[in-house]
């Protein structure tokens, strides 16, 4: 269960620190010595690193490449923000609102009264994120997603745990981006232009028609460079269109990258990890000194 453990892990970690503080100050209080404190304070200071580097990987990953729109995005590693789009009719199991993707938890109580997980379900269908350029498919397998709308329901004896990702909603994906042929490439399009300029070569009607300003029945350098211009143009305005008509898919990097899908913008997440990081780095500096102090004190 990675992507609950993740989405609970930086206030489980504050638990974890205020957990280890108070056992502590308990055992010292019972033997009546300073002794325990120094070696509570590294745990909590090992905890603490681990919890920073969780939130500094997402941060540095996100940190490796701008956003990109869809028209201008490498094949490979990319990052993307644009609006969720559904490819088919998809809605949440609790809710019923019309959604992109969802993930269900199902908990029981046992004998003990306590909470059980008794089902799991995780959407796997396609999805399409769009932007000012273009379309492109998200495969969510395997991705860790956040900030979705979560929706906790309680009846029956019967615990519902529902994270939702709207459609027609703010999406951001950070993933392999694959494409079915490398088309926008500057080669090309001076390939395509140079076929353009070499038909108006043959067609000197058409030429002068198109490009003989001043009507001299003669092409001269500044003509000439407005017909070489108008063949770029229309070769890029081709390479364009093309490229939006291709398929594109965002998946699960095969190198053990992030693969990151959230639901609020990458400003905002980027923030978010932020934030996490200095707090664990902060506890960390502080359970160190504090173990150092209460050492020597006790010395």
């Amino acid at each position: 269960m990675r992507q609950l453990s993740s989405y609970y892990l930086n206030p489980l970690a504050l638990c974890v620190y205020t957990g280890l503080v108070l056992a502590g100050i308990f055992l010292d209080l019972r033997s009546h010595h300073i002794n325990q404190l120094p070696l509570v304070f590294v745990l909590g200071a090992l905890v603490a690193m681990l919890v920073w580097a969780f939130n500094f990987k997402r941060l540095l990953g996100m940190s490796e490449i701008p956003v990109a729109t869809i028209a201008s995005a490498a094949q490979g590693y990319v990052e993307l923000f644009g609006t969720s789009k559904s490819l088919t009719l998809t809605r949440s199991p609790i809710r019923g609102v019309e959604c992109v993707w969802f993930r269900l938890w199902i908990y029981s109580r046992d004998r003990n009264y306590m909470w059980r997980l008794a089902d799991y379900r995780i959407s796997e269908q396609l999805f399409e994120l769009q932007d000012d350029s273009g379309v492109c498919r998200i495969d969510p397998r395997g991705a860790e997603v956040f900030a979705a709308s979560r929706h906790v329901v309680v009846q029956h004896g019967h615990k519902y745990i529902e994270d939702v990702l709207f459609a027609d909603s703010p999406v951001y994906v950070l993933g392999d981006l694959d494409t079915g042929s490398q088309i926008n490439t500057e080669a090309e399009i001076h390939q395509d232009a140079g076929k353009l300029i070499t038909q108006l070569k043959q067609s000197k009607a058409r030429l002068l028609h198109q490009f003989d300003l001043n009507r001299d029945g003669e092409i001269d350098m500044h003509e000439w460079e407005l017909a070489r211009e108008s063949a770029y143009a229309q070769a890029r305005a081709k390479h364009a269109q093309r490229l939006q008509s291709e398929m594109h898919l965002i998946a699960k990097p095969a190198n053990k990258r992030l693969f990151l899908i959230s639901g609020i913008s990458p400003h905002a997440l980027r923030q978010h990890y932020q934030r996490w990081a200095w707090v664990h780095f902060s506890f960390f500096c502080l359970a160190i000194l504090l173990s150092v102090f209460i050492d020597n004190l006790a010395a």
